[in-house]
């Protein structure tokens, strides 16, 4: 008898594990993260390359979800109808209140056969920072030295001497005339928007990044004048934002000069 209740015990055991192995090989999500960090911030972007493959059927819909204490919040949900895919997924990372965040992430793969697979990963965010000030002096053009900024080098160039591709902005005052113009262009395609009424002085990653999303843009900037607040960016990608504390307009035309504060989001 006691054999006959082992038997049977065995025979159910190897049915369930059965049943569950078919179910979690119906479909197979796999996530990766491209670029890892130790911490992110807001306003960075956590990049996935995620593939998804099925061993039944098809692969139907993937879906990410992010989780914190915050709660539950669906990223990105579509339908596949493949038995194969891969692609790159990027989030930009929002704000959060917390000094430090784990930003857990859901990936699920539901297959034709009803089945579904899911994996997760987590990553920590550090809370919105404010920006770091630096100080910077840009000549007028016809200076022919320091009359350009380049945001990557974070440094005061020369625009004949630099790569036009480093040259974010740089004074457009004529040579010929030597009238101080302060007017403000790009050798790179950056855009200027004046934004006055923006809170400088408590400036971090959140805050640009939508002043810079919601404000009017321009390839360049006319009238630079005293506490002009300016955001800058590429496309709907903000990248900084400066405040000018003074323009210079010295009797000697070599002395033309902008005295501004950057904070650059990095």
């Amino acid at each position: 008898m006691k054999i006959k209740r082992l038997l049977f015990v065995f025979l159910i055991g190897i049915l369930l594990l059965s049943c569950g192995g078919s179910e979690e090989s119906d479909v197979v999500i796999i996530a990766k993260t491209i670029n890892t960090k130790d911490f992110y911030e807001a306003g960075d972007k956590i990049i996935f390359d995620i593939e998804s493959f099925a061993n039944e059927g098809f692969v139907k819909s993937i879906n990410i979800s992010t989780i914190t204490s915050s709660g539950y919040n669906i990223v990105f949900d579509t339908v596949i109808n493949y038995e194969r895919t891969k692609f790159i997924y990027q989030y930009d990372i929002p704000q959060f209140d917390n000094d430090t965040t784990q930003l857990k992430f859901k990936f699920t793969a539901l297959c034709s056969t009803g089945n579904y697979s899911e994996m997760s990963k987590t990553h920590n965010v550090v809370g919105d920072i404010h920006l770091t000030p630096s100080e910077y002096t840009m000549f007028a053009s016809y200076k022919n030295e320091k009359n350009g900024f380049s945001i990557e080098r974070n440094e005061i160039v020369d625009c004949e001497t630099t790569d036009s591709l480093y040259v974010d902005f740089y004074d457009y005052s004529i040579d010929s005339t030597l009238v101080f113009c302060r007017e403000w262009r790009s050798m790179n395609g950056l855009l200027f928007a004046r934004f006055n009424d923006f809170d400088f002085e408590n400036a971090n990653y959140s805050s640009v990044i939508n002043a810079y999303k919601n404000s009017n843009k321009s390839t360049k900037l006319m009238n630079v004048s005293n506490e002009d607040i300016i955001l800058v960016g590429r496309n709907n990608d903000a990248l900084g934002v400066l405040k000018v504390i003074n323009v210079f307009d010295d009797a000697d035309p070599m002395q033309d000069r902008y005295y501004f504060v950057f904070k650059v989001l990095k």
